[in-house]
């Protein structure tokens, strides 16, 4: 009899352990499964500068798992436009330049294709990331490094703006 008890008591506890979980991935639009990203609109002379973050955000968004990519009937939408690039000195001492800093202006809009409705934009989301040759200055030690960091920082806003609704 008291094996009998122990085994309930032991089933009811892993059925509550089991019950509670936490996860950091939420989101406030269950019915978004499919998303479009559309190339962004390239305003700057950097060349190939959309094609870049396109392949980065669809293998963002990929590795995700929360959103599959398609072109066709898609739930949601994301689009852009890269209104300003910069690569300029950040900081520098007597011996010479000792960060740049890489600085892209974006304007963002997520949309709702389910409720026709804007998720997320911003007019002005302005990303940016230091780079040192030297190394012992900064993460990154070169310009495109930082453009790739700026591309996981470009994910994650879209995904805390849009679907992480706390």
């Amino acid at each position: 009899m008291f094996k009998a008890m122990k085994k309930s008591y032991i089933l009811v506890i892993l059925a509550v352990l089991g019950a509670c979980s936490y996860s950091v991935y939420t989101s406030g639009f269950p019915h978004l499964k499919t998303l479009s990203i559309q190339t962004f609109q390239n305003n700057t002379v950097e060349y190939d500068l959309e094609e870049e973050i396109q392949i980065e955000l669809t293998n963002y968004f990929e590795k995700d798992g929360r959103l599959k990519i398609v072109t066709l009937s898609p739930d949601c939408r994301l689009e852009g436009e890269i209104m300003d690039y910069s690569n300029k000195i950040f900081t520098y001492d007597a011996a010479g330049v000792e960060e740049y800093e890489v600085k892209i202006l974006f304007k963002i809009i997520f949309t709702d294709l389910k409720k026709n409705e804007v998720i997320w934009n911003n007019d002005a989301l302005v990303l940016s990331e230091t780079y040192s040759s030297s190394e012992e200055t900064s993460v990154f030690s070169t310009e495109e490094e930082a453009q790739m960091e700026i591309y996981k920082d470009l994910f994650e806003t879209i995904m805390k703006n849009s679907l992480e609704e706390w």
